[in-house]
């Protein structure tokens, strides 16, 4: 074969392999989920929430964020998020915190940028919802949280400290974590407040003649917490299903709740379901409250080789979770290292053929 025709077998084979890599990988992998299924009576008594759970995005800062690590995870998870609105078109896209990977130490400018991206990566339909609760990333940890970012971070998404969202009469718990300290700061001060009034607000729309309260709004349901750290636990060895690879002792306040703040939260707003991020590994498991909780991993090649996210139907009275598994890194270097290597080999061969080629022309003559 000649060098020109080559060339074009080359091309035209490096195009295909870049078009699924960077396009095509995406549906093949993400249409083997499945929204989960309710039981018939549960689907034909209420319309379910429809939602996507992601966590820890971790988009890079102007610090330390080298351009290449950006470009590569960033067009990951903007693919991944992308071809997920086009296939499912889920009601709400609740993020668990770590939007950020530098939120807590930029400046203005630099944080309106951040902004900017995030918008640009993670665009959802008009009538789907995107909501983030705040993470450590995002505003800092408990020693260092200032109202300045937590402002700056309610300004431009959604709560920083407790607040309670219903859609569809499903009541959703957003609590700031890093709030949960317990220690008599300002900040943790007030969220304990409105923990406190978010507990009689539910309190009263399960019960209106308690303490004289005003006409509820919606109808009752126990609410689902979702939040950025994880209930107490000791460590992941307790997960029933579980992708980290190394058993970790946890500490409490700084990768998880505190045992205190946890039976608080129990006690105040009585969830029957729980979600976090922050440790960026799968596990579910029933927690210290005796309710089912599910940490999700991280949604960036960054922090996971094989992140993933999930997808759950919820109504007031029932819900199910389905984990979806995105593709791997390994999976996507993989493809382009033996794509490298038959072209290589293809042009290495062919050069051989033709060097043979003219060597038996040239002895002929």
């Amino acid at each position: 074969m000649e060098w020109p025709n080559c060339l074009n077998c080359i091309l035209i084979f490096t195009a295909t392999v870049v078009f699924y890599c960077e396009f095509l990988m995406y549906y093949v992998t993400l249409v083997q989920c499945q929204w989960p299924k309710l039981s018939s009576t549960q689907e034909s008594s209420f319309v379910p929430v429809k939602s996507v759970i992601i966590a820890d995005t971790h988009l890079l800062g102007p610090i330390n964020g080298h351009w290449f690590d950006k470009l590569i995870r960033e067009w990951h998870m903007h693919r991944a998020f992308q071809t997920t609105m086009t296939i499912f078109h889920p009601d709400v896209v609740f993020i668990l915190g770590d939007v950020f990977d530098e939120g807590q130490a930029v400046n203005d400018e630099q944080f309106n940028k951040y902004v900017q991206r995030f918008r640009r990566l993670f665009y959802a339909p008009k009538n789907t919802q995107v909501i983030s609760v705040v993470g450590n990333h995002d505003v800092g940890f408990h020693y260092r949280m200032d109202p300045y970012f937590l402002n700056r971070f309610e300004k431009e998404f959604n709560y920083t400290g407790v607040h309670l969202h219903t859609i569809k009469n499903v009541h959703f718990v957003f609590v700031n974590s890093m709030a949960m300290e317990n220690d008599r700061c300002a900040i943790c001060t007030r969220a304990q407040k409105d923990l406190n009034g978010l507990g009689k607000k539910l309190m009263c729309m399960k019960d209106p003649d308690f303490h004289k309260c005003p006409r509820p709004q919606s109808l009752y349901s126990r609410p689902i917490l979702m939040q950025h750290f994880p209930t107490y636990r000791r460590s992941d060895e307790i997960c029933s299903k579980g992708d980290a690879p190394e058993i970790e002792r946890y500490k409490e306040k700084w990768d998880v709740l505190s045992k205190e703040s946890t039976i608080t939260l129990g006690n105040t707003i009585n969830p029957r379901l729980a979600f976090s991020g922050h440790s960026h590994h799968y596990c579910k498991l029933k927690n210290l409250l005796g309710i089912d909780e599910y940490t999700v991993a991280s949604y960036s090649w960054r922090n996971k080789l094989n992140p993933s996210f999930l997808l759950a139907k919820f109504t007031p009275q029932s819900h199910s979770v389905m984990k979806c598994d995105m593709p791997t890194q390994t999976t996507y270097v993989s493809i382009y290292i033996y794509a490298s290597s038959i072209c290589l080999v293809y042009i290495v061969l062919n050069l051989l053929r033709n060097g043979i080629k003219k060597y038996s022309e040239k002895k002929v003559d």
